[in-house]
């Protein structure tokens, strides 16, 4: 290939200045490099063929966030360009803390690393946690699954039997991390309206949560009814888990005689602190990605994942494990994200003094 340079488009430069007639004569004579031919001719289509894309799930095996994992896993590929293969990691522990922070400093910022999320941490940011490294509002949400109610729950043959029994008994609950929303909660309860709970950290899912309280170590948990309902079905038919409270601001169609949280009090500075505690069910299990991923990639993700939620046979199989969906988009949960970091100063501060450890 002739790489001298086109005079005839250079000669509008003869009557300007030498050096800039000859900086052009360099722009023509130059030919593009191979690599960059290439980088300009792949599309965004072209960007995940041939390669694997990483869910990570911020608990322990077992649990709703790790069957939505996998059941992504499963049907999502299918709907991206270049049909990349996809696998499922758990990195649990510091309360789902650890796994976000491998997506905003360790994971690669180009749309192959995903999450579903843990729920409270946009939440978590604002307690000032040593152990968070990240900013929630730069996550890149994809699209949500089904939103999350938590429940506290005891197991049948502890002495807690109903909602009274939390203000006149002690009791234990275990937990995964200190420095957790859902540590918050029972916390706030301790502090707000005179409930007995001693936490006990180090479980590090739902299964966890039952098993410890089936073998005697505690007396209950807190889990999303989702995840207790996915794993312990039939303790639930059996009445060998008793749901006490459902920290939501409406109390749920599946346990319509479940007081929520906000129930048990009137006064407004705990409803306050409750409903902020509480919010974090709105994210539920919900899918990102890290942050600085190209907005077509972006885009093209977020397609893949409304595609999906579509699909029949992605329908038929959550149907089958019964996984419930209640869908948002991406373009939804970024606001939901943000309208997390509206709190004020002052009740902030009121949130933290009841939540600290």
């Amino acid at each position: 290939m002739d790489a001298r340079p086109t005079m005839k488009k250079c000669m509008p430069l003869r009557r300007l200045a030498a050096p800039l007639a000859l900086l052009c004569w360099a722009a023509t004579a130059l030919p593009v490099p191979a690599a960059a031919q290439t980088a300009a001719a792949q599309t965004v289509d072209d960007f995940y063929r041939g390669k694997t894309i990483t869910i990570i799930v911020p608990i322990g095996p077992g649990g709703a966030y790790d069957a939505y994992a996998r059941i992504l896993g499963r049907h999502l590929g299918r709907h991206i360009p270049g049909t990349p293969a996809i696998i499922a990691r758990n990195m649990p522990g510091g309360g789902g803390v650890i796994a976000s922070n491998h997506m905003y400093n360790v994971a690669p910022q180009d749309g192959t690393t995903l999450a579903i999320i843990i729920s409270s941490f946009a939440n978590d940011q604002l307690f000032d946690n040593p152990q968070i490294k990240y900013d929630a509002r730069a996550f890149l949400a994809i699209g949500r699954l089904v939103d999350a109610t938590s429940v506290l729950f005891f197991w049948h043959a502890s002495p807690i039997k109903t909602v009274r029994d939390l203000y006149e008994k002690p009791s234990t609950l275990g937990i995964t991390a200190v420095n957790d929303v859902p540590a918050f909660r029972p916390r706030a309860m301790n502090r707000l309206i005179g409930t007995q709970m001693r936490l006990i950290p180090g479980y590090p899912s739902a299964r966890d949560f039952v098993l410890a309280a089936e073998r005697g170590e505690t007396d209950g948990g807190t889990s999303t009814f989702i995840g207790l309902s996915q794993l312990f079905a039939s303790h639930l038919r059996e009445k060998k888990l008793n749901i006490l409270v459902q920290f939501a601001t409406q109390r749920d169609r599946a346990m319509p005689d479940v007081p929520t949280v906000l129930e048990l009090t009137s006064d407004l500075r705990a409803r306050e602190v409750f409903r902020f505690l509480v919010a974090t069910d709105e994210i539920g299990r919900s899918l990102f990605t890290t942050p600085n991923v190209p907005p077509a990639r972006l885009a093209l993700l977020r397609s893949a994942f409304e595609k999906m939620l579509v699909d029949p046979d992605f329908r038929a199989e959550a149907e089958g494990l019964k996984l419930p969906l209640a869908p948002k988009s991406g373009e939804d949960m970024q606001r939901v994200v943000a309208e997390v970091f509206n709190v004020t100063p002052a009740a902030m501060t009121k949130i933290k003094e009841v939540t600290r450890p």
